[in-house]
């Protein structure tokens, strides 16, 4: 479909008003209102709201309405901030691989794998093993000693073996990751790797692409049938399923050059898509401070119809998730208040702006594109204000309010409003997996309201029936009032860091840390951003600062955040190494003691 029919699609949809905002322009926040914009943006028409997809496109409208309802200015285009995002990759039609000139079929002998680097590569092969490169005090196997690897091709088997029999400890357990293998092949100089998988890995032997949306691993990559390994292989006197039992049971090197020249063609696509923040504005009386701003966001942004690499808790099951509470309840809220705040705005000492942010999900892609293209200066923003999960308060009956230490005047003026119903929580830190962190990163303060996860989160059972809408009223007044503290208070906050306090990613917890909160969202190859370094902490202590770049660990590239966490795999407590940082346009190198 042509650059042309796509606008015009878009611009059709845009003049339909599609879901009507309802809003039925009444001062007071209740919960009837609020039931409605969450029945409306949970619903399955939208299919939830996967950014790029009509359901999203759909959402950002009807909140647009409701802004526009609410009498808010539009900013920055018609209220929408539109931005490009990647929803994933797929198979191009110029994947190929021969052996001696014996070629393979495209998905029945091979496949690339998703995180393969487009390009061609001609040379001979070298088996490789398990391609690891272990040095530790009970384990000493580099297949890579003592082969000449570059330029080649690797092939390289997929896993690791068992644990030996009645070890309390699994010896192999964080150098069996494909992206550690990847990670030691480029560092080799090799120039693509074929991985196979021996029976003890996967009987069935099945092709697998790969859904997971992340970098390219930096070199060409497929995964080949045993079958067809195994009949190029056989003037070697060799078999994958012999090659890799053996190996499984010496725990050494069985690497050697093949004497057979492979010819591999990845042909990965990667998919882009168009979606919005949604902005909407509260102009204050014209004050001396007219010109200052709070900010009051939520994400509307859900996982769409889940599936495997979609961050959805049950992978297997296909279907639209809702995302009532995540995070349709932190919209109608926002939204509600938008129409609060503008019945009172000539009572505003401050500007308020309420933006519903898309791509939380994928990584605060919305608020870290705000805050890098925001239509007001950043040093004007006196506060951020975020809303995510406020719809379902577990038996506790409690709201948790993070941010509270990152400006010195918070602790007041939260004190200048009661809690209601809902136990109040406080907790100083400033970052969180929510996108107030965009804010906080850049030296804005914060605060983030939540009653909390529940057995439904990212599931398709959090629907619009199972929330407190009741709760909900209570706690959009009791945060509208905190908005107009902080926006009539005399001066603007005073930034303090807090934290950052970040909560467990579901990752196996690495030996060693720098301290640092790494920019996750980043998709370009060039380097891990740092966006916070915790005081105190080695990173920090060595001079690493918030902005940096790093492109090195001790002497080997890091060019993304999978580099990195692979990277902190083999390093120890208490070891001293070299960070090389790009800060600026200048190279700068560091020592860092773990």
């Amino acid at each position: 479909m042509t650059k042309i029919i796509k606008g015009l699609i878009f611009t059709f949809i845009c003049l339909i008003p599609i879901g009507g905002c309802r809003a039925q322009n009444s001062a007071a926040i209740t919960s009837g209102e609020l039931r409605k914009h969450v029945e409306y943006l949970a619903s399955q028409e939208l299919a939830g709201r996967y950014p790029g997809t009509p359901g999203d496109l759909m959402a950002a409208i009807y909140i647009r309405n409701c802004f526009r309802e609410y009498g808010l200015t539009q900013l920055p285009e018609n209220g929408f901030q539109a931005f490009q995002v990647t929803t994933g990759v797929k198979k191009g039609t110029a994947n190929a691989f021969s052996i001696n000139g014996q070629s393979a079929v495209a998905e029945k002998d091979f496949t690339p794998v998703s995180i393969s680097d487009n390009g061609k590569v001609n040379a001979s092969i070298v088996f490789l093993g398990y391609g690891f490169r272990i040095k530790s005090d009970t384990l000493n196997w580099d297949d890579y000693a003592g082969i000449d690897v570059k330029g080649k091709i690797g092939l390289i088997l997929l896993g690791a073996p068992e644990p030996p029999k009645g070890s309390a400890t699994d010896p192999f357990e964080d150098y069996g990751s494909v992206r550690l293998k990847l990670l030691n092949a480029r560092d080799a100089g090799v120039a693509a790797v074929i991985f196979v998988a021996g029976p003890a890995y996967d009987d069935k032997d099945e092709l697998e692409f790969g859904t997971v949306k992340e970098s390219s691993a930096g070199l060409p990559v497929i995964r080949v049938k045993r079958a067809f390994m195994n009949q190029a292989l056989s003037g070697q006197n060799m078999k994958v399923e012999v090659v890799e039992m053996q190996l499984n049971q010496s725990h050494q090197s069985l690497s050697k050059d093949l004497g057979l020249t492979a010819s591999i063609r990845a042909d990965i696509i990667t998919q882009t898509a168009t979606t919005q923040n949604v902005i909407g504005w509260i102009q204050a009386r014209d004050t001396g401070a007219r010109q200052e701003w709070v900010v009051v966001g939520a994400h509307f942004d859900h996982l769409g119809m889940g599936g495997m690499g979609s961050n959805s808790r049950v992978q297997d099951t296909v279907g639209v998730h809702p995302g009532a509470d995540d995070n349709a309840s932190g919209v109608a809220s926002i939204i509600e208040m938008a129409g609060y705040l503008s019945s009172i705005k000539d009572k505003l000492h401050r500007s308020v702006l309420f933006i519903a942010f898309t791509g939380e999900e994928m990584g605060l892609l919305g608020s870290k594109y705000f805050v890098a293209h925001s239509p007001v200066p950043l040093k004007r923003i006196s506060a951020m204000v975020n809303m995510d999960m406020v719809g379902r308060p577990n038996e506790e009956k409690r709201l948790t309010i993070s941010g509270t230490g990152t400006a010195l005047e918070m602790d007041s003026l939260i004190g200048l409003v009661k809690p209601g119903k809902l136990t109040w929580a406080k907790s100083p830190e400033g970052f969180g997996p929510s996108d107030h962190a965009s804010f906080y990163t850049v030296g804005i303060p914060v605060l983030f309201f939540s009653t909390g996860a529940h057995l439904d989160y990212h599931t398709p059972g959090d629907t619009p029936d199972k929330l407190d809408y009741n709760n909900m009223a209570e706690i959009a007044d009791e945060v509208s009032e905190i908005i107009l503290s902080i926006a009539d208070s005399p001066k603007a906050l005073t930034f303090k860091e807090a934290g950052p306090k970040v909560s467990d990613s579901g990752r196996r917890k690495l030996k060693v840390t720098l301290g640092i909160m790494p920019d996750v969202s980043g998709t370009e190859n060039n380097g891990l951003r740092v966006e916070f370094a915790t005081p105190g902490k080695p990173a920090q202590l060595a001079g690493i600062t918030k902005g940096d770049r790093i492109v090195g660990i001790n002497g080997l590239p890091v060019t993304n955040i999978y580099d990195y966490m692979t990277r902190l795999q083999s390093l120890k407590l208490g070891q001293t190494i070299s960070v090389e940082l790009l800060r600026g346009d200048k190279k700068v190198i560091v020592l860092v003691q773990l």
